[in-house]
């Protein structure tokens, strides 16, 4: 019986532990902040990263993993005949689905790369499946309608408590976000088609509980 092994980055949100009992293989992304270059891996928590980021006077960048990472992991995978499926965010995002495409056109393993289209806690939903499929010997052929299907019901929702973010990265104008911070906005996107859209503001923290009770209802 041939294996399936699952593979992604590090955008995909989940528990050391997750990762560990699912046999889930992470290729970190490198973040950039203030001109120091930082591995996104346990060495550096989702806390930290916060923290680093609110106190920073630039807009952190993140850069994908170099090829070769990639070809190095997948040979080492496949060593054994492995299969692998390879799941990533989006490629509006980072250049990082991208970067494994190529890779796996290098590789000797067999390897199947997957554009998400999308990221964070809906990718990681994705890759868990997967790796469960995986455990119970589904090969990536059997898989990979499923995460197919899981992906077109699955929406990523954003809850943003400040714009300074994306006045730094050019989303909106300066003038909005001094006005959004005065008035204490918040704002829920969404993120579809590789662009986050805005589906609801309001003022405090409240907007975010209002719109989960909905949600949930």
């Amino acid at each position: 019986m041939v294996k399936t092994k699952i593979v992604t980055d590090s955008s995909a949100t989940m528990k050391p532990s997750l990762r560990d009992q699912y046999n889930i293989h992470v290729v970190p992304l490198s973040v950039m902040i203030d001109g120091t270059v930082y591995t996104d891996d346990e060495n550096l928590s989702g806390e930290q990263f916060m923290e680093m980021m609110v106190k920073a006077k630039n807009l952190p960048k993140t850069s994908q993993p170099p090829i070769g990472e990639f070809v190095n992991l997948y040979d080492e995978l496949g060593e054994d005949g492995s299969e692998i499926l390879s799941i990533h965010m989006s490629e509006t995002l980072s250049g990082t689905v991208d970067a494994a495409k190529q890779a796996s056109n290098i590789t000797k393993s067999k390897v199947t790369v997957i554009d998400t289209e999308t990221t964070d806690q809906s990718l990681a939903f994705a890759v868990l499946r997967a790796a469960e499929l995986a455990q119970e010997e589904k090969t990536s052929e059997e898989i990979l309608p499923e995460i197919q299907q899981m992906l077109k019901n699955t929406k990523l929702y954003i809850g943003v408590s400040t714009l300074e973010n994306l006045v730094k990265g050019g989303r909106i104008s300066r003038a909005k976000g001094l006005l959004s911070s005065i008035l204490s906005i918040r704002v829920i996107m969404e993120f579809k088609n590789g662009d986050l859209f805005p589906i609801v503001k309001g003022r405090g923290a409240k907007t975010f509980n209002k719109w989960f009770e909905r949600l949930k209802n």
